[in-house]
């Protein structure tokens, strides 16, 4: 999969079990940031508000992470709807795959009810993405 952003986000040592592997769920905050991240370097998250909400993620695990390894998170935004769009990650551990993952996020307005992707954000993400 060809990514066109990506950026190192350090473990920390909450993000690890008794036996050094990374946890989990630690995956979920790594692309958390890693979004955040994304979006900030594409000039979208100007007032720190996050205008979409996490609908769906679904993570595969290819290998253990450890605590001490270069932590390396690519994302990209995969597809463009209405109201959602689909992000897929990839997170590397000293240059080897530790996990693959997708997810769906939705616009929501003030009432948290689905609303249009900005068009601002629209003609951002399909020009970086060539989408």
């Amino acid at each position: 999969m060809f990514y066109r952003f990506a950026a190192e986000v350090p473990l920390r040592w909450v993000d690890v079990d008794s036996a050094g592997v990374v946890n989990n769920a630690t995956y979920l905050s790594l692309m958390e940031q890693a979004r955040y991240l994304y979006f900030k370097s594409l000039g979208l998250m100007v007032d720190h508000r996050v205008p979409f909400v996490l609908a769906e993620a679904t993570v595969t695990f290819v290998r253990p992470g450890r605590l001490g390894m270069k932590c390396e998170v690519a994302a990209r935004t995969a597809a463009l709807g209405n109201t959602s769009f689909a992000m897929e990650y990839e997170i590397r551990g000293d240059d080897a795959v530790l996990v693959t993952a997708k997810a769906v996020l939705v616009f929501v307005d003030d009432t948290w009810k689905p609303s249009p992707i900005p068009a601002d954000w629209r003609a951002t993400l399909a020009q970086f993405e060539e989408l």
